[in-house]
């Protein structure tokens, strides 16, 4: 059997804590996005709501498939904004709260 130095031990260490800090980075991401899954199941909720409303309105105007497709275009696309700019205000407000 080889014998276990200090020098052997302490690589180990500092491999496992380097290990430990890439997960541990993983999960900090995820629990701070957290809030960001919250207000969007809620932005989503309310939407539901909303469309439920323009949908009976919209089949009372003989709306076209290609109207409805390009409500959808800009719909998905103005969520894709929201969600990018929440994640870059979370990770702001992250920063900032370092720093105090």
């Amino acid at each position: 059997m080889s014998e276990i130095t200090l020098q052997t031990l302490h690589d180990l260490i500092v491999r496992q804590g380097g290990e430990l800090r890439n997960e541990m980075a993983a999960i900090r991401a995820r629990i701070n996005g957290l809030p960001l899954l919250e207000k969007a199941i809620e932005v989503l909720q309310r939407d539901v709501r909303l469309l439920r409303s323009a949908v009976n309105d919209m089949a009372r105007v003989n709306l076209t498939a290609g109207e409805a497709q390009a409500l959808h275009d800009d719909v998905d696309q103005t969520m894709i904004l929201v969600r990018d700019l929440a994640a870059r205000v979370a990770t702001i407000e992250q920063e900032i709260a370092k720093d105090r």
